[in-house]
């Protein structure tokens, strides 16, 4: 049944990329970037793919701040899952610029298995404590309700970048000013993994950035404030731990703090948009959201974000020459693995064009997954419907503007207003 339901959403996908293209204004390019520019016409391109070409290979690398050659997409989901499951084959590429923020150390999210990444991720978990996320969430939630004291607002600065950033300096310990902070860490995260041109002025920013970054997580190692995974890690290193010497706090802090704030905020304003496009589901949403059920709010979440994620595809570069299937892949490809179409694919999740709140948690891949996982995988799970349940349970919740980045890939404004 598989192939028939491809197939059937192969015509569905090719009638929307024409609907799309119809309905963008322009010239034929402006239509087309418009097209699969957007969330939707990035699905209904890979419904197409799914059936016609699932693994689509192309002559030319589309990640230009990684060196590879050529590349391969793939948009089943069982081919999704095996270049994420096989890093021996396919490794993650982010090393190199990720040194170039730390000065030299890696982050294990750029590392492949080994005794450096057992090191550096076992001593971050040595650090976090159960009962971490307590303080952090009542204060998302008391940000999140003066934030919302009034008829409007615009969601990054005032909530969903501000209260990640504040968690960076409350709980991760980094004193920096906050809207400083949220401009340093998104510029870094753009440099890392989504400066696909390697433009030099992402890069110059991004250099910048990270000496204000490094700097202020230096001071504030040096008088850490007790309770702050900072200060563990301070504790640590003293200790003895060689994954908290001075290079590896500066490099293992400024990880988790450029994954924390960009993505969460970005998150939260994509998951919105995309209640906001389905009444009857935000009415759904705005019922549980005024009861105060934040795990009912969250699977309304991850749901939308299913259909338009901070990330519609990871990328790995192939470490030797291999297959996937009866597919030859090169040693050096870049393997685009599309995570939007493998939460779409027909073959493995139940009617995927609707949204159905609550699936199995299995059916997202929102954040990665295996040896990469995002490290802040418990936390985004929690933060995000404390952050949003008091804005979702506002009557005639409506955008007053779409989500502006400002030519970035993160928005910068997002004006939202309510009865």
């Amino acid at each position: 049944m598989s192939g028939t339901s491809r197939f059937m959403a192969a015509l569905d996908g090719v009638s929307g990329l024409g609907a799309g293209f119809l309905a963008a204004k322009g010239g034929f390019k402006a239509r087309l970037q418009a097209v699969l520019g957007s969330a939707a016409g990035q699905r209904n391109a890979m419904a197409v793919l799914r059936f016609a070409k699932p693994r689509l290979q192309l002559k030319q690398n589309l990640i230009k701040c990684y060196e590879g050659e050529g590349s391969l997409l793939v948009t089943h989901a069982a081919d999704f899952h095996a270049v994420i499951e096989r890093q021996a084959e396919f490794h993650v590429v982010y090393g190199p610029r990720m040194r170039m923020l730390t000065g030299g150390r890696d982050f294990f999210l750029g590392m492949q298995d080994g005794p450096d990444y057992r090191r550096d991720t076992d001593a971050m978990r040595a650090i976090v404590k159960p009962d971490d996320l307590v303080p952090v969430l009542a204060m998302a939630r008391a940000e999140a309700a003066d934030a919302l004291a009034g008829k409007e607002v615009d969601l990054p600065p005032a909530l969903s970048a501000r209260i990640p950033a504040l968690m960076v300096q409350q709980y991760f310990g980094v004193e920096m000013e906050t809207d400083q902070l949220i401009a340093d860490a998104t510029v870094m995260f753009h440099f890392l993994f989504s400066d696909l041109d390697a433009d030099p002025k992402i890069s110059a920013a991004a250099m910048a950035a990270k000496d204000r970054v490094n700097a202020a997580i230096d001071a504030s190692a040096a008088s850490a404030r007790p309770g702050t995974l900072l200060a563990r890690a301070v504790e640590a290193g003293r200790a003895g731990s060689t994954a908290f010497d001075a290079d590896g706090i500066r490099a293992n802090i400024i990880g988790i703090l450029i994954g924390a704030i960009p993505t969460l905020s970005k998150a939260s304003c994509l998951a919105v948009e995309e209640l906001l496009r389905r009444p009857k589901v935000l009415a759904d949403a705005r019922a549980v959201a005024q009861a105060g059920d934040e795990a009912k709010v969250a699977d309304h979440l991850w749901e939308a974000l299913r259909f338009n994620p901070v990330n519609p595809i990871l990328y790995r570069r192939a470490a030797k020459a291999t297959n996937i299937g009866d597919t030859e892949v090169a040693e050096n490809t870049m393997v685009l693995a599309a995570n939007l179409s493998a939460m779409f694919d027909e073959a493995v999740v139940e009617t995927p064009t609707r949204f159905i709140a609550g699936r199995p948690w299995g059916v997202y891949a929102l954040w990665g997954e295996g040896l990469h996982l995002c490290w802040g995988d418990r936390i985004n799970k929690a933060i995000l419907p404390a952050m949003l349940t008091p804005l979702l349970a506002k009557p005639g919740l409506r955008q007053l503007s779409a989500p502006d980045s400002e030519g970035t890939p993160f928005p910068r404004h997002y004006r939202l207003a309510w009865s």
